[in-house]
């Protein structure tokens, strides 16, 4: 390296220096369109939801059945034959009446329950056969010992502890 290759290096340094300065505020100018853009959709997306939420009419909510017409489309099956027939009434309507053993998990709308439905029921005691119930959007607050009748579609058989399994459609806390 003589002294004449000296300037020739920095000269090139000093041109490759301006290049990455004018790619550097190419992308700063591309950077800044592309947020302004972003930003200009932004308003015009939030401004046709609006107008489209508007024009659009209101939908009237399905009238719910009472717990009285849910127990009039139930059929009452025993506690056995929904245990050993369960392939056969999965999908049925089927109403019991029955005590809360165990809250298994709570939310504010929804309650996983056990429930005693088996037992000698003039004397109020529940304490033979259980079934695992799904209470979604819960119109009444339940709580162990409850005695309960509901109305609830058969899923099937919980496959760990082996019960029927079944989502509440009516409920009534006695």
């Amino acid at each position: 390296m003589g002294p004449q290759q000296q300037p020739e290096t920095i000269l090139g340094q000093g041109a490759n220096l301006g290049k990455a300065i004018m790619f550097s505020l190419a992308l700063i100018v591309l950077l800044a369109f592309g947020v302004y853009f972003n930003y200009t959709q932004g308003k015009l997306r939030d401004a046709s939801a609006a107008s489209a939420s508007s024009s659009e009419p209101t939908v009237t909510p399905v009238p719910t059945l009472t717990f009285a017409e849910w127990k009039g489309e139930a059929e009452t099956v025993s506690y056995h034959t929904l245990l050993d027939q369960a392939d056969q009434n999965e999908g049925k309507i089927v109403y019991f009446r029955g005590q809360i053993g165990h809250i298994a998990s709570e939310t504010e709308t929804y309650v996983e329950m056990w429930v005693y439905v088996s037992g000698d029921d003039s004397a109020g005691s529940y304490d033979e056969d259980q079934v695992v119930l799904h209470y979604r959007d819960m119109t009444a607050t339940v709580q162990v010992d409850d005695v309960i009748n509901f109305v609830a579609v058969m899923d099937g058989i919980d496959s760990v502890h082996l019960v029927p399994e079944l989502t509440v459609k009516a409920l009534e806390v006695e």
